[in-house]
């Protein structure tokens, strides 16, 4: 039997949907049990996902002008653990931020549309999306903001550095999208396609089309001319003329078309809005600072979070939080990096594992089921660093001799070889658009800076090149400038 109710005021989240007005939560249609509080507290963490709600918030929601132990919160909440997770675990849904409260971790829908959404996930045919990824740290803003810019623009591309998290965000969003287009999310993989002239085919086999030849892009627009979609392109960079091309006919010729693309470098056509994704934030490195505080951030959180998914007995002392904020702060809130290190976490420990940092693209190993390329951090940037020109090599391994942030005309001054750089200015920029370099405004002015991995991992590749002798006395040479 299908529960009808008010959608007008609807959340969605997982296979749940939840109606604050009717009173009334359902799973794939059927009606969930839940108490009066319990039903209270959900609404109130779920209005605000992401959101650390604190405990005397929670007890005035669920409890309003009545004094009450805390003893009841916590068998209200565990009470609604046990409500979510009888399919799909608690740690979905409800997290605990240790003396400060709770915070609901899954992606939020709201609206008319929420009802659709979850409809659209469990009716075959009308997505291929791959399983979202199980507490997702960190990245509420990101998807909320990133939807939000679907609603607006035809073409986003969400643009970041390797293993900065940007299919997992892609494919949240993308989870969250598909009620809006009648006929669904659609994800293409192209990691593993090699030949330009097949981008085509991919997204034709990706989408359903039953049989196309020769002419595969005709045949595609043809097949979605009349259509409302969203279409998730996934890896970008190495084909991304091929994808550029591709992706414009397909707007041009197919208004009910939206495309959500990563790349580690924008596709720069024409109505494309560009995302970059951040990396997660860290909290200060503070002498006093107390291990519970690590799950303030999102990058610390993620990382204990998942040492303990591998190991249980894994915990934090309070003596080695500043190391576990050091180890994040090293890796630039990478979220790849960070669970690389959690993995080798759970064996070493958060001490040794700072020792071993330095080895950090050898040490540091991913899981099986992970595709090669973030295996380890090395096989990430090498993925990016294949896809340079060799002006661009040159110029990425050169810059790696600046420690911090530098300005344009210091790049200059080291990267211009007068031979066979014509245009260092160019190249870096073209590096910036790559997602190789960081470009921040300081002062009226812009600070560049290699994030720290990628300059570890470029100081091997300058040490192993003929250059290295020289680029490191220009380099001194400009510090004797006071340049």
């Amino acid at each position: 039997m299908t529960t009808q109710f008010d959608q007008s005021r609807s959340f969605a989240f997982g296979p749940f949907v939840l109606n604050p007005e009717r009173q009334m939560l359902v799973e794939d249609e059927i009606p969930v049990a839940l108490g009066g509080r319990a039903f209270d507290l959900l609404t109130a963490l779920v209005e605000q996902p992401g959101v650390v709600l604190s405990k005397s918030e929670l007890l005035e929601r669920g409890w309003p002008g009545l004094a009450v132990e805390e003893a009841n919160l916590k068998v209200n909440i565990a009470a609604l653990r046990r409500a979510l997770g009888e399919k799909a675990g608690s740690l979905q849904y409800i997290a605990t931020v240790i003396g400060r409260g709770y915070r609901f971790v899954a992606p939020v829908r709201a609206g008319r549309s929420a009802r659709v959404a979850v409809e659209s996930r469990f009716t075959g045919g009308q997505s291929n999306l791959p399983a979202a990824i199980v507490g997702i740290v960190g990245r509420t803003g990101d998807i909320a903001q990133i939807q939000k810019g679907l609603e607006v623009d035809r073409l986003l591309s969400i643009v970041g550095a390797g293993g900065m998290g940007k299919t997992t965000v892609a494919v949240a969003v993308a989870e969250g999208f598909a009620g809006q287009v009648a006929d669904g999310a659609w994800f293409v993989d192209l990691a593993s396609i090699d030949d330009p002239a097949q981008v085509p085919s991919a997204i034709a086999k990706a989408v359903g089309l039953p049989r196309h030849g020769p002419n595969a892009c005709a045949e595609l627009m043809d097949y979605l001319r009349d259509r409302r979609l969203l279409l998730v392109l996934d890896n970008c960079e190495h084909l991304i003329e091929a994808v550029a091309s591709c992706a414009q006919q397909l707007l041009a010729e197919a208004p009910g078309m939206r495309i959500l693309a990563t790349s580690r470098e924008p596709l720069r056509i024409n109505g494309e809005r560009v995302y970059r994704l951040p990396p997660l934030d860290a909290p200060p490195i503070a002498p006093n600072l107390q291990a519970r505080a690590l799950l303030a951030f999102p990058a610390t959180q993620l990382f204990v979070e998942r040492a303990a998914a591998r190991n249980r007995a894994f915990q934090v002392e309070d003596d080695d939080a500043p190391i576990v904020v050091e180890i994040c702060q090293r890796l630039d809130g990478l979220a790849l990096a960070i669970e690389l290190a959690a993995n080798s976490a759970s064996v070493f420990g958060v001490r040794e594992l700072r020792g071993l940092l330095d080895g950090r693209f050898r040490q540091l190993g991913g899981l099986r089921s992970w595709p090669d390329r973030h295996q380890t951090m090395t096989a990430a940037i090498d993925w990016s660093y294949n896809l340079l020109s060799e002006e661009e090599r040159a110029v990425l391994r050169r810059l790696s001799v600046f420690p911090a942030a530098f300005t344009l005309r210091s790049a200059c001054r080291i990267a211009e070889t007068g031979c066979e750089l014509n245009s260092p200015i160019e190249t870096l920029a073209s590096l910036v658009d790559k997602s190789l370099v960081t470009a921040e405004p300081a002062g009226g002015a812009i600070a560049y800076r290699l994030l720290d991995t990628t300059r570890a991992y470029a100081l091997r590749k300058l040490a192993d090149s003929d250059d290295e002798q020289w680029v490191r006395q220009r380099y001194a040479r400009h510090l004797d400038a006071g340049d």
